[in-house]
């Protein structure tokens, strides 16, 4: 089946956390499976995240002397999400810092997501073409911003294909990004026709495991749904692939999990091989980041990878639109990831390794070395992902560039050893490992890491690591 009108399907929706566009969207996917829809109630908080309540914008401008200089509200990316109502006059100075726009795209809207994600530091912001942004001249303008927010229901769409065994694959895709095509309807689309075809087959044969598909909010619906289960429920998910800007003309890329040498990264790796002879591929993190860090959290430690065509010059602007989407490039999508699926069928379920062993066990109990605070072992007081810039620990990402993110940068090493951090403690990962992996100076990350201490995050362990 064609995967590029199932795109244009899902694509014309006002998508976000919560809201009217969330679910006036979900009779489509309802249409496609027969999908259990979870509700999440806005308010409520896990581990400093919270679920927005519904957004909407009824005024959004710019005047100078009465006269409309830039009406926001012309465009559903106009205003940055979850901007609270604002009435001012300001200095273009002032004004400039609420504006975004790119040099690179001057026509294009740009999608402003901040908001969702740094809950204590909502501000208001606009979107403007940035042939519009430089007509701007040196005066006084007044604002006047009127959004209104009700209670409403995060929805998290969840369909499970029984195998033989309960142990589970997850696929997942988000849908959060109002009217965005390839970030991420694209990976939606395709992990359900991946799911159709994998109900096909079944009628054939049974598969040896069960599979999962999970469309919901990136972070904040795997999240709570991961939170809701029991612990019993939550050991049964060995291994998720996540679809992310998958259908545009780039080639493939290959993310690995944490560890990086799970069965779902053994079997992902041969099906690019097979399929691709030469492609990229990147340890966790080093390519593109979303909901890995949620599976992979302790103490899901759930092995994440990805598969994306990301970075595209379109994302995060209106111009991500399915014209933007090449229809046999979404059904290379559909076809790597089941082969990657038939290569982790061939897998024996007794060699699934367990989730939770740890690799460093050059551990030892010591009094005589309890003062070395670079060998101090530390413990994880929190489950799940925590919003770190509710304790003021976010270490922001770099500029997204055509190529990318450079993680290889200070700023990009900072934000991968952040990203990472919970999974390296349960790792029993100390200052000096963590300065060496990085390359980040001793001092500063273990500074970090008492901040973390100091918010009852992390607590100091009673062992140390053996100094190699």
């Amino acid at each position: 089946m064609n995967v590029l009108p199932l795109v244009k399907k899902l694509f014309p929706f006002s998508y976000s956390i919560t809201g009217q566009g969330n679910d006036n969207a979900i009779p489509q996917y309802l249409s496609e499976l027969d999908f259990d829809v979870h509700e999440y109630a806005s308010g409520q908080s896990l581990n400093g995240w919270f679920i927005p309540h519904s957004w909407h914008v009824k005024k959004a401008k710019i005047y100078h002397e009465n006269k409309i200089v830039y009406d926001a509200g012309l465009s559903p990316l106009g205003l940055a999400t979850l901007s609270p109502s604002y009435t001012a006059k300001l200095s273009l100075n002032e004004l400039q810092a609420h504006l975004t726009s790119s040099k690179e795209l001057p026509d294009a809207v740009l999608y402003q997501w901040k908001n969702l994600y740094r809950p204590r530091e909502v501000t208001w912001g606009i979107s403007i073409p940035h042939k519009e942004r430089i007509k701007l001249e040196d005066v006084e303008y007044r604002i006047e911003i009127e959004t209104k927010s009700t209670p409403s229901t995060m929805k998290v769409l969840d369909y499970l294909l029984p195998g033989e065994s309960k142990e589970t694959l997850v696929i997942n895709g988000h849908n959060c990004h109002p009217f965005q095509a390839n970030d991420d309807i694209s990976g939606c689309a395709v992990a359900i026709r991946v799911m159709q075809a994998l109900q096909k087959k079944a009628t054939l044969k049974p598969f040896k495991y069960s599979y999962r598909l999970l469309i919901a909010p990136e972070l904040h619906g795997p999240m709570f749904w991961l939170n809701d289960m029991n612990q019993e429920e939550q050991s049964k998910i060995k291994g998720c692939i996540l679809l992310k800007s998958v259908g545009n003309k780039a080639a493939m890329r290959l993310q690995h999990s944490y560890l990086g040498n799970q069965p779902l990264d053994a079997a992902a790796e041969s099906a690019f091989k097979n399929k691709y002879i030469t492609f990229e591929q990147g340890g966790f993190r080093s390519i593109y980041g979303n909901d890995e860090t949620v599976f992979e959290a302790p103490p899901y430690n759930i092995p994440c990878i990805s598969l994306t065509r990301w970075p595209f010059s379109e994302y995060h602007s209106d111009l991500d639109t399915p014209e933007l989407l090449s229809e046999q490039h979404l059904q290379d999508c559909v076809d790597t990831v089941i082969d990657i699926i038939e290569n982790y069928e061939a897998i024996d379920n007794n060699t699934l390794p367990n989730k939770n062993i740890r690799r460093n066990n050059s551990l030892f109990y010591s009094k005589e070395i309890s003062n070395d605070k670079f060998n101090q072992c530390y413990k994880i007081n929190f489950n799940g992902l925590v919003c770190l810039s509710a304790y003021g620990l976010y270490k922001s990402i770099p500029e997204v560039s055509n190529t990318g993110v450079d993680y290889n940068s200070i700023n990009g090493r900072w934000n991968k050893l952040m990203n990472c951090l919970p999974r390296e403690i349960d790792d029993d990962m100390t200052v000096n490992d963590l300065s060496i992996k990085y390359d980040l100076p001793r001092q500063e990350i273990y500074e970090y890491l008492r901040e973390w201490v100091e918010n009852k995050l992390l607590i100091p362990a009673n062992y140390w690591k053996r100094p190699v």
